[in-house]
């Protein structure tokens, strides 16, 4: 039996990401194993036919003992187990399989790049320090892995530009897939209320301020006619989160109602019009996917991961980052024209099912795998 070791430092990132991809090994025989902290979602991967090990990591720091002491445990597991194939998800798993791969003899080790994160928009002093580590670990796994995905063109380009991966070693598979039998709109909107649905961590990157900016304004004019709805949950170690008390001011100025920490968005999607997300960079956002196969009409920016979610005046609109003008623009040019947001929803629609859907992702891995 061929074995397959997908790592990452948080269970939700592989439960709810690459379920799909684990379970299609699992049914063609191969024995799938999540090498993952211990969390929330742990116990639901023996549903799925999935062996779950897991391993200590503090993903916050960056400790350099903690680094050995978290190869070591990959590796020694590695080594007991015996995989054909590794493959790692975001940034510390990369650095630390790649090692730990290479230290247990794995044949095969692939990493992926799903974003690039908040370092990468920040211009502090800490951002560009923690940038800077986090492309000479990616440099080191570039050289150690046999593969390295990447969900955008733009982040491909920026690690083969600079050396970090050399070109040959690249490839692109677009997402993580989503599976459009299940994302998919039950019936079929009114003409009451239009209805502006965000779903986000409340970040500043996430361009939370330009969201409620654009809200503001097109509230004062149109009422309660045009409605926001927020979906997300706080990032209380992210130095630009939204705080408790900006919440509950935006809520009493009655600028968007917030659904914080929700475990089941679809609901929200499916009393929905329009979907909004204004983020300074993304891998590929699953949030646009979702809202794509939902039959959403798209506003979001003219950057990293975005662009490559829609297709610019077919699926929705792009507009520049930081830019709450424009962006107020977008949206209120759909909410007010009913025939165009419902046919960018079915163009939208047609999109999530042609190149995002999960069995064509699915395809892409097990060519990559097999």
């Amino acid at each position: 039996m061929r074995t397959i070791v997908f790592l990452s430092h948080f269970d939700g990132n592989l439960y709810l990401f690459r379920l799909p991809i684990m379970q299609a090994l699992a049914e063609r025989g191969w024995r799938v194993i999540a090498l993952v902290p211990s969390g929330a979602y742990s116990p639901k991967f023996a549903e799925h036919g999935i062996e779950h090990i897991p391993y200590k990591i503090n993903r916050a720091g960056l400790n350099p003992f903690g680094a050995i002491a978290a190869i070591r445990a990959i590796a020694r597991t590695l080594k007991r187990i015996k995989p054909e194939i590794l493959h790692c998800f975001t940034v510390k798993p990369n650095l630390y399989g790649a090692i730990a791969g290479k230290i247990a003899g794995v044949p095969r080790i692939y990493a992926t790049v799903t974003g690039l994160g908040s370092y990468f928009i920040d211009t502090s002093y800490k951002a560009v320090f923690v940038r800077r580590v986090i492309l000479c670990g990616y440099r080191l796994a570039g050289v150690l892995a046999h593969k390295v995905l990447f969900q955008n063109r733009d982040d491909l380009a920026f690690f083969v530009d600079r050396g970090i991966v050399r070109r040959e070693k690249a490839a692109i598979i677009g997402s993580s897939g989503i599976d459009t039998d299940r994302w998919k709109r039950e019936g079929a909107r009114g003409e009451g209320e239009c209805v502006v649905l965000s779903v986000m961590r409340l970040i500043a990157h996430k361009g939370i301020h330009e969201l409620i900016a654009a809200a503001r304004a097109i509230r004062a004019k149109h009422g309660d006619n045009i409605r926001f709805v927020i979906v997300g949950g706080r990032d209380e170690g992210n130095p630009s989160s939204v705080s408790e008390a900006q919440i509950e001011a935006w809520q009493s100025e009655q600028i968007a109602g917030f659904a914080l920490e929700q475990m089941n968005v679809k609901p929200f999607y499916e009393t929905a019009d329009i979907f909004v997300l204004p983020s300074y960079r993304e891998g590929v956002p699953r949030t646009i996917l979702e809202a794509e196969a939902m039959s959403l009409p798209i506003v979001t920016t003219d950057t990293v991961g975005c662009r490559d979610a829609i297709e610019a005046g077919v699926t929705g609109f792009l507009v520049p980052a930081r830019d709450a003008t424009l962006l107020e623009a977008a949206i209120e040019r759909l909410a007010v024209d009913i025939a165009l947001r419902r046919q960018m929803g079915e163009n939208a629609r047609a999109l999530a099912v042609e190149r995002f859907g999960i069995n064509a992702v699915i395809a892409r891995y097990l060519e990559l795998y097999e």
